[in-house]
């Protein structure tokens, strides 16, 4: 099933790794937030994929 998946990120580079590993596609980014959390990419993704994560606490 795909669902809205998110995670945030420090830096722009940490979020571009995420974004290359993961192999997420550009037309599954919903939208990609700048804010006091730091980077948030909202994305649609398979639900039953856990994704390698370098977020915000990694």
């Amino acid at each position: 099933m795909i669902i809205v998946k998110t995670d945030s990120f420090s830096t722009p580079a940490r979020l571009a790794l995420y974004i290359n590993e993961n192999n997420i596609k550009r037309e599954n980014i919903l939208t990609i937030t700048d804010g006091a959390r730091g980077l948030t990419i909202f994305f649609y993704g398979d639900s039953e994929v856990e994704e390698i994560t370098h977020g915000l606490f990694s």
